[in-house]
């Protein structure tokens, strides 16, 4: 069942929708976590194969899982930045008539060009520069802040930087991308005033997104598993998530539903255990707000696999092994 429902999904949504510029938010539970588990590595497995940047995030093991900032951060914890970063500035090189497996390791392409390519080192700077600035201060996509910091790394990696970045600059604009509590007096000195939090991280997510497709994946895939965590007790029986914080959790996932259509390129998948449904006072129902949005998708004789509320026990009946 988990091989033909990912390959439904990658079909219709990964190679589909999702490719074309949709966005969607799929919620799947089971009764034990297993037929769960296994469909998610398989979907994730057939998003890397179609292009995707994918992220699979534990949600036991991120604190405070509630907060849409720290998912976000968990989220790219799982990503190579450095290297996505990187893989723009090969898109760069490319598309300025460039090969950019010609430069040797350890050159950027700036003092490349000019010493075998003949390039005043000055204009090709200001020429990069404003390529980048093309593709980030002017994309609406992206958030002004977080164009300022990728701006930064790309001119340094390409050789276009107005001054070297010192190794603990770079770790530290790096940090800022990850949604890190940095210093807001440290970013200062980058023209960066804001950072990541439980309020604009969808934006980041957008922008991350965003940055994803320019440096040639088709999109963002991102697995948040074991919801079910916010019904968790601690030593001591009380719940490990306070009401206000569940409540928070759940209006935070209605908000993204509802905002959607406004993101491009972008797959999350939620996962828990049936328990945070059949919860009616602290689960998904406890939530009116969201559950109103869901709860039809839940209803039928028959699956349909287009919902975006999936019970994997009833899919088992309906889909081949």
């Amino acid at each position: 069942m988990a091989h033909s429902l990912a390959e439904f999904m990658q079909n219709e949504y990964l190679e589909g929708f999702i490719k074309a510029g949709g966005s969607k938010v799929k919620l799947v539970m089971d009764s034990e976590g297993s037929r769960r588990g296994d469909f998610l590595r398989t979907l994730t497995r057939l998003a890397e194969e179609s292009g995707y940047l994918t992220a699979q995030v534990d949600a036991a093991a991120v604190a405070r899982v509630h907060l849409f900032n720290h998912f976000y951060q968990a989220a790219v914890g799982e990503l190579d930045l450095a290297g996505l970063i990187d893989d723009y500035c090969r898109f760069v090189i490319r598309d300025l008539g460039y090969d950019p497996r010609e430069i040797p390791a350890g050159t950027n392409f700036v003092d490349w060009a000019g010493t075998f390519h003949g390039r005043v080192p000055v204009m090709l700077r200001r020429e990069v520069r404003e390529r980048l600035e093309r593709d980030l201060f002017r994309n609406k996509l992206l958030n002004r802040s977080f164009a300022t910091v990728v701006l930064q790394l790309a001119a340094e990696a390409l050789g276009a930087a107005e001054r070297q970045l010192a190794p603990e600059e770079r770790a530290l604009l790096f940090a800022w991308i990850r949604g890190e509590p940095v210093l807001l007096r440290e970013m200062r000195r980058f023209h960066v005033f804001t950072r990541a939090d439980r309020y604009n991280a969808r934006l980041f997510l957008r922008s991350l997104v965003e940055l994803a497709r320019l440096a040639g994946k088709t999109g963002l895939f991102i697995v948040l598993d074991h919801l079910e965590v916010l019904l968790s007790r601690k030593e001591t029986g009380r719940l490990l998530y306070s009401r206000a914080a569940r409540v928070e959790f759940y209006e935070s996932v209605r908000q993204l539903i509802d905002e959607i259509d406004m993101l491009h390129h972008l797959f999350i998948v939620l996962g828990f255990h049936r328990e945070l449904v059949d919860n009616e006072q602290a689960g998904l129902k406890s939530y009116e707000a969201l559950w109103l949005r869901i709860q039809s998708e839940i209803d039928g004789a028959r699956v349909n696999l287009f919902r975006d509320f999936l019970d994997l026990d009833r899919c088992v009946q309906d889909l081949p092994a």
